[in-house]
C-alpha cells in the first residue's frame, strides 16, 4: 500500500510536468472564454487563437469537411469552418483533440481498455447534458421551490464537457504510474469494490482529484473542475453543489441499460434535487442516449 505522502508527491510532480497536449494548454482558458454562452467574441478572435496551433487548425478543418456535417463542398478556411460548426462545437472539438491525442501517445497499460473508456465518457457526457436540461431551466432544479443550493449554474454544454472530462484522472494515473493503476484494478476486482474506493485504499487519493487538479492547472473554469473533483462524493461539495450531484447521477446512470427508461436506484435517487420527478429524469436520459445512438458518435474520431 502506498502512503499519502507518496501520492501527494506524485500529484506535485504531475502538476510540475503535466500531460502533453497537441497545443499550448494556455489556449484552453482563452478558448473557453471566447466560446462560452453569451460571449461577444468575434469569429476572427477564435480563428486567431486556433491558428496558434497548426495541428488544431488542421483538425478543425478536417471535421468541418467530414461527412458528419453533410457538406457538398470543401471548407478551406477556419472562419468558414467555425461558422459551419458553431463556437460551442469548436470548444468541444478542442477538448476531444487533446484527449484523443494524449490517449494515442500515452504509454498506457495493455489492460487499459480505451474503447470502453471512451464509451463511458461519452455516455456520461450525453446524460449530463440531458440532466442539465432537467435540473436547470427557469424553475431551477426540477421544482419551483428549489433552495439556493439546488440551483444549477452549469449550462447543458458545460455539463456535457464535465461528463466528457470526469474520468480523465484515470488516464493520467494509468499513463504515469501504470504499476499503481494495475494494483488498483487488481484490488477493485478482488474485493468487488468501485475503482475510486480501491484508489483511496491503495493510493490515498482518487482519479477525480487527480483529473481535477490537472484541469485546474490548465485553468479550466471551476464550474467544471469542482464537480469533477467530487463526482464520487458530491455531499462534500461546498460550491457548485448541484453540479457535483448532477455529475454523480450521470456517472451512476451511465452504468444502466438504456434499452428502455429505467427505474432509478437508490444510488441515483439520493442525489436528485428536491421535487425532481424520477420518471422525468429517466425518460430524459433514455431519450438522450437514443439520440446519441441515432446520430452516431463522431467524437470518437476526433
Amino acid at each position: 500500500m502506498q502512503t499519502q505522502k507518496e501520492s501527494r508527491l506524485f500529484l506535485q510532480k504531475l502538476l510540475q510536468n503535466p500531460p502533453m497536449l497537441p497545443f499550448d494548454p494556455k489556449l484552453l482558458p482563452l478558448l473557453f472564454a471566447v466560446t462560452q454562452e453569451g460571449s461577444n467574441a468575434s469569429v476572427k478572435t477564435v480563428v486567431a487563437l486556433i491558428e496558434q496551433s497548426p495541428r488544431l487548425a488542421t483538425r478543425v478543418l478536417a471535421v468541418a469537411n467530414s461527412a458528419a456535417y453533410g457538406l457538398e463542398f470543401k471548407v478551406s478556411t477556419l472562419q468558414r469552418a467555425i461558422n459551419i460548426m458553431g463556437l460551442r462545437e469548436v470548444r468541444l472539438l478542442v477538448l476531444m483533440v487533446g484527449m484523443s491525442s494524449f490517449i494515442r501517445e500515452a504509454q498506457l497499460p495493455k489492460a487499459f481498455d480505451t474503447n470502453k473508456f471512451w464509451s463511458h465518457l461519452l455516455s456520461v457526457a450525453n446524460i449530463s447534458r440531458a440532466l442539465a436540461n432537467v435540473f436547470g431551466g427557469t424553475a431551477g432544479a426540477c421544482g419551483q421551490d428549489a433552495s439556493p443550493d439546488e440551483r444549477l449554474v452549469m449550462v447543458p454544454d458545460e455539463a456535457y464537457i464535465a461528463g466528457l472530462l470526469h474520468d480523465v484522472g484515470k488516464l493520467f494515473l494509468a499513463a504515469t504510474r501504470p504499476d499503481i493503476w494495475e494494483k488498483i484494478v487488481e484490488m477493485e476486482q478482488a474485493e468487488d469494490m468501485d475503482m475510486f474506493e480501491a484508489e483511496h485504499s491503495e493510493w490515498g487519493m482518487d482519479h477525480a482529484l487527480i483529473g481535477a487538479a490537472v484541469l485546474h492547472h490548465w485553468k479550466l473554469p471551476l464550474v467544471l473542475t469542482e464537480p469533477i473533483n467530487l463526482h464520487h462524493s458530491p455531499e462534500l461539495a461546498t460550491s457548485f453543489k448541484m453540479e457535483a450531484r448532477l455529475l454523480a447521477v450521470a456517472n451512476c446512470l451511465a452504468r444502466y441499460s438504456h434499452d428502455t427508461p429505467a427505474t432509478l436506484g437508490d444510488d441515483v435517487l439520493e442525489y436528485l434535487p428536491h421535487g425532481c420527478d424520477p420518471e422525468t429524469v429517466s425518460a430524459a436520459v433514455f431519450q438522450s442516449m437514443a439520440n446519441a445512438q441515432r446520430t452516431g458518435i463522431a467524437e470518437l474520431n476526433a
